[in-house]
Order: structure tokens, then sequence, then C-alpha cells
């Protein structure tokens, strides 16, 4: 059995085994760029390095959903002030403002972090509302199948689709504390946008089902902090089973992106109607056991990762990383990747 057929086995569930599946982008990317790979990767390609490692590839072909906005007025601008990186965005409800703190490092910009988020009014919502409804998709068939003969039998390919519209107004338009403060003072003008996310959804679903693609991913970027139960009942839950229940027409599997401390919101993910959730993080990093995910996983939903990152940092005893690896395995096989 080749790494594909198994990873889309384990979501079919009749696997007998596990799949290694690393994110490893992050790491080949810096070494390469900095010289530091170490020998015994350093004349191979990015999936020469997986093949040395025996692993799959998780997102490497997510391509072919193309996006373009229609209808075309969007006004957008930039300028640099310092360290700073001013973008402006323009549509007809009005202008919002996104400042970007640069992040340099030995010389090279690393990183923009926001540093002061656009939305902290109903009159920003709208201009971000306006921004959702004009974003469109079309499938690119020969895209997706260019990405997907590339990474050939290390996987199935896997797709992103969004993520949750109230996670986005968090991560980047309002910042946390201003989501919860138009939450709660501008519930209409949040719901409005919602809606617009929503349609949104299925502008994109429409499109993704013109391709052959099986598994897709919702990178929600859900917590407790984020989307405490009242939130995940509200906007969350509804969302993931609508968006399960088109895909399952399909005979296609999607599963959610989970962050960081999420045991409040373990006893909700048999409500998902999801076929599983990736990045769930035991203790000592996360908030929750082994156990508990287990019970809410049940045996029918595949779990994505669960190694935690520290058990990869230099001064933790590779023993106690095998033996917690095995303890997941033990627990989770064959539903895990």
């Amino acid at each position: 059995m080749t790494r594909k057929e198994l990873n889309l086995a384990i979501f079919e569930g009749t696997a007998d085994k596990v799949l290694w599946q690393p994110r490893l982008e992050t790491w080949i990317h810096h070494h390469r760029a900095n010289g530091t790979l170490p020998d015994r990767y350093k004349d191979k390609d990015y999936f020469g390095i997986y093949d040395a490692l025996g692993a799959s590839i998780r997102y490497a072909a997510s391509a072919g959903i193309q996006r373009y906005e229609e209808p075309a007025d969007v006004e957008r601008s930039s300028e640099q002030r310092g360290k700073y990186h001013i973008t402006k965005v323009r549509t007809p409800s009005g202008e919002i403002e996104t400042v970007h703190q640069d992040i340099w490092e030995e010389g090279k910009l690393k990183n923009r972090r926001i540093v002061d988020f656009p939305v902290k009014t109903p009159q920003g919502l709208k201009v971000i509302t306006d921004l959702v409804d004009r974003q469109q998709f079309k499938a690119n068939q020969e895209v997706f199948q260019k990405a997907a003969d590339a990474v050939g039998h290390r996987a199935e390919p896997t797709m992103f689709l969004t993520s949750s519209g109230f996670t986005e107004l968090i991560k980047n338009h309002c910042g946390l504390l201003h989501t919860y403060y138009l939450f709660y003072d501008h519930p209409k003008a949040v719901d409005e946008y919602m809606e617009a996310c929503y349609r949104r959804d299925d502008r994109m679903i429409d499109a993704a089902m013109e391709l052959p693609c099986r598994i897709f991913n919702l990178g929600d970027h859900a917590t407790n902090e984020f989307t405490p139960p009242p939130i995940l009942k509200r906007y969350l839950i509804p969302r993931w089973q609508h968006i399960s229940d088109r895909l399952h027409e399909h005979d296609r599997f999607v599963h959610t992106h989970w962050d960081g401390n999420s045991v409040l919101m373990l006893p909700y993910l048999q409500e998902t109607r999801l076929d599983g959730v990736e990045a769930l993080t035991p203790e000592p990093m996360g908030d929750m056991t082994l156990e508990q995910i287990k019970d809410a996983v049940k045996d029918n939903m595949v779990v994505l990762d669960l190694i935690r990152a520290i058990d990869f940092l230099p001064n933790f005893p590779m023993d106690e990383m095998l033996d917690f690896t095995k303890r997941v395995i033990d627990i989770f096989a064959p539903k895990l990747i």
C-alpha cells in the first residue's frame, strides 16, 4: 500500500496502520535558505527529504481553486512608514487601514505582524463584508492535476477551504478584543458579515466539487479562547455541519484545525459531523489529556498530529518522546495521521 492509498484508507475507515505525515515545510525552507540543512539532506529536493524520512505530505497538492474578485471595484494601496507597513483597502462602504510591524533578523525581513487591526466599528465590518461578498472561485483542473502528480504516491491531495468567518475576524480583521466588543455591541453587523462568509463557503465548495480532490481542511484555528461553547454553537457547529453534509454527498472528507487549548470544545466534536480534527495538542502544551481526546473523537473520527512540538526540542529525552508516540498509536490507531 502506498502512502497515498493509506492516507485515503484512514479516512475511509479501511486502514490497519497509521500514517507518518509531518509538516516540514517551515523547517526545510528555513534551513535551505540559511544553508543549514543536515548533510544527508543537502542534495535532496523538497520531495526527496520526505522520501528519505518515509513520510507523507499533507498540503503540497492544495492547488486548483483560483480566487478572484467580482465586481472588481476594490481599491488597495500600501506604504512604508519606518518599521511599519501600512495597507489600505477601499470598498463602496468605506476604507480600512491595517498596520503591520516589520520583523527583521540579520538584515532579512522575517515577518510582518499586525499591530493595529483595521476593523473596530460596524462601518469597518461593512467594508470586510464587501470584500467577502466579492470573493469568487473557479476550479482549474490543470493546476490541481499538476500538483497532485508531483505529490504522486506520497499522499492523497488535501486542499484548504476557508476558515471560519468568526476566527478570521480575530486573526485578520479585529483581533480578539475588538471581535468580542463588536459581537456584544453590534450583533446584527456581525451576523451580516457571517452570513456573507457562509455564502462564500458555498461558492468555494461549488468550485472544489469540480476537482477530483477527496480530502479537505478548514483552517479554523478554533480554541477555547477564540471560540468558546456559546460561539461554537452559534457560528461554527452549524457551519461545520453544513459543509460536512455538502462534501459527504459527493463522497469527500473534511477536517478542521483546532489550536492549543481546546478542552472546552471537545464535548461538541461529535455534533460537527466532520470526519476528523487536526492539531489537537495534549498536555502540557495544550489543556487536554490523550484520554479526553479519545473520549471526544471515539472510533469514528480521524485525528491528525497529536505529537507535541516540545517533544522534538533538543533537551527533551528521546525515550520519553518515543514512549509518548507509542501511547498515541496504541490509543488512536488506525484512525490516526
